[in-house]
């Protein structure tokens, strides 16, 4: 019977139409949320059979907050290897003017691409972050910029906090208000060294008013000369 229950849960969130918003890009983070009283579930796919699922609440008007679970080699013969699951918070501040862009702070704990050998991910999490989201200049065009604080393990194991910045710019093709596609933009990592930084770029469609599918390409043109990864990403978004 609880079984059932909860089955009919999920089927109810993923059946009931909401607009969807960009919550995020491909790997920085937007000034939207979900509404209150919503939820949203996604799952990315990446390099080596690994999977990032992810959910959130609309806990409040202005709070969102969820967990996400990284799972490696889900695809393929190995054993799975199951992450710690990271808490992720975000808070809208300001809804935004014409003139003012919309502000949001949080905190995204999952890092992604992890290394064994490290116990540390490669792309560190984002950790505590503000970001700034903008219509600009056109309709649909969206420029977002953010600023954020992680943590890395150095000079004997000591957390040493760093900062970085990140922008992006995601732009939505629209018919008769229902969204069709987004191309998505992002510049991540910045105020590290040069060939630290990365740059990103995917194509978002919507087949369904609560469905977004994400076709991604990260690392392109490396200044550290690493091989592009392709991920894909499925969200849905429901109320409850």
């Amino acid at each position: 019977m609880k079984k059932c229950a909860l089955l009919i849960f999920f089927i109810t969130i993923l059946m009931t139409p909401v607009i969807t918003d960009a919550t995020e890009l491909i790997d920085t983070p937007t000034a939207e949320i979900i509404d209150y009283y919503s939820t949203q579930l996604n799952f990315r796919f990446y390099s080596n059979g690994g999977v990032v699922s992810r959910i959130g609440f609309g806990v409040f008007k202005r709070l969102n907050i969820g967990f996400s679970f990284d799972t490696d080699k889900v695809i393929g013969i190995q054993p799975p290897e199951i992450r710690m699951p990271a808490l992720n918070v975000k808070f809208r501040l300001y809804d935004g003017s014409q003139q003012i862009p919309a502000i949001a702070v949080g905190y995204d704990g999952q890092g992604y691409n992890y290394d064994n050998s490290s116990s540390t991910y490669y792309n560190k999490e984002k950790g505590i972050f503000c970001v700034f989201s903008m219509e600009t200049m056109a309709k649909g065009l969206e420029f977002h910029m953010g600023f954020n604080t992680n943590f890395i393990k150095e000079n004997n194991n000591k957390d040493i906090p760093k900062s970085h910045a990140f922008i992006g710019l995601n732009y939505t093709i629209e018919d008769n208000e229902n969204k069709l596609l987004s191309i998505l933009t992002e510049y991540d990592n910045l105020l590290e060294t040069a060939k630290e930084n990365r740059f990103n770029a995917g194509l978002r469609i919507y087949p369904a008013p609560n469905l977004n599918i994400d076709i991604g390409v990260k690392d392109i043109s490396s200044p550290k000369n690493s091989s592009s990864e392709r991920i894909l990403r499925i969200n849905y978004q429901g109320k409850f």
